[in-house]
């Protein structure tokens, strides 16, 4: 067993090392015990006392336990390391994905409120097309020109300019402003007041506030209806009507396209409610409004 003199002269010892080719030193025994620690020599490392004798750092007495310990603790250090850079992999992968769910949840969140904003289909269905229950609803509703709205409807009196040679539209112009002429003011031709020389028609009623009255009124043909369905039980399938809107913005006429209620309770319910609507007045061509009406359970 070493004294406590050799374990001092031990420690004083100097030594030198070799590693790639080069030779360092000489450096005291702790410092040598510190980069066997530090990993920058081994094992396997040859070392030397000035003397100039080589051998493996292992195979010298009093360095094998050093070596033992070096190499533990290099284990050691390994798992630790290891561990640490698979902890940081996996937190880059959870922020990956939780920046991933956010983009998707924000596209998501966009895109449904552009629909909500722009799209609106909860009012394309409902502030035009009405269930009233009990298998009444209306189905579809259509604003414009037609047949019935030039031959049906009376044209309000506007007078006309001269009328081109040979035929053509006739248009009545408005008196110019301060800032020049305000474009023509349409007329409608019809059978009672003919308008010589051609038929151009300019609709001049806006589409989009018949709608919203019938989406605010229609709710008032509901009565007429269910009327209607406890008297004819039998019947299953569409109610085609149509009317016109007179320029004073009010209804003027009413038809009933399917035979059976072109005349009768039906229609005469449906008059006095449609009587009670109120439009915008307008100018020009008398636009007709179509709904379709369905009853039954099909």
């Amino acid at each position: 067993m070493p004294t406590d003199a050799q374990r001092r002269r031990e420690a004083t010892r100097e030594w030198l090392f070799k590693t790639n080719g080069q030779v360092f030193g000489p450096i005291p025994e702790p410092q040598l015990v510190e980069l066997l620690f530090q990993g920058q020599i081994e094992a396997g490392t040859e070392v030397g006392l000035e003397d100039g004798s080589w051998a493996p750092l292992s195979r010298i007495p009093g360095f094998l336990v050093h070596v033992r310990k070096a190499e533990a603790h290099a284990r050691v250090e390994a798992e630790v390391t290891g561990a640490r850079r698979l902890a940081k992999r996996r937190g880059a992968v959870r922020l990956t994905a939780a920046a991933a769910v956010a983009v998707v949840l924000l596209l998501v969140v966009g895109i449904g409120a552009w629909v909500l904003a722009v799209k609106r289909p909860w009012e394309r269905r409902s502030r035009l097309l009405e269930d009233f229950g009990n298998g009444i609803a209306i189905t579809a509703v259509r604003v414009g020109g037609g047949p019935r709205s030039l031959d049906e409807v009376a044209v309000p009196d506007v007078r006309a300019p001269a009328l081109a040679q040979g035929g053509g539209a006739t248009r009545a112009t408005r008196p110019h402003g301060p800032h020049g002429p305000r474009g023509p003011r349409a007329v409608a031709s019809n059978s009672s007041a003919p308008i010589p020389g051609g038929g151009l028609v300019l609709a001049q009623y806006d589409a989009r506030s018949i709608q919203d009255v019938v989406a605010r009124r229609q709710g008032a043909l509901a009565p007429c209806l269910r009327e209607e369905a406890q008297r004819s039980p039998d019947f299953t399938g569409q109610i085609p009507i149509e009317f016109a809107v007179g320029n004073d913005g009010r209804v003027a006429q009413l038809w009933i396209d399917e035979p059976r209620f072109k005349s009768g309770e039906l229609k005469e319910c449906l008059e006095r409610k449609l009587r009670e609507w109120a439009f915008a007045p307008f100018p020009g061509q008398r636009p007709v409004v179509s709904l379709a009406i369905k009853m039954g359970a099909r």
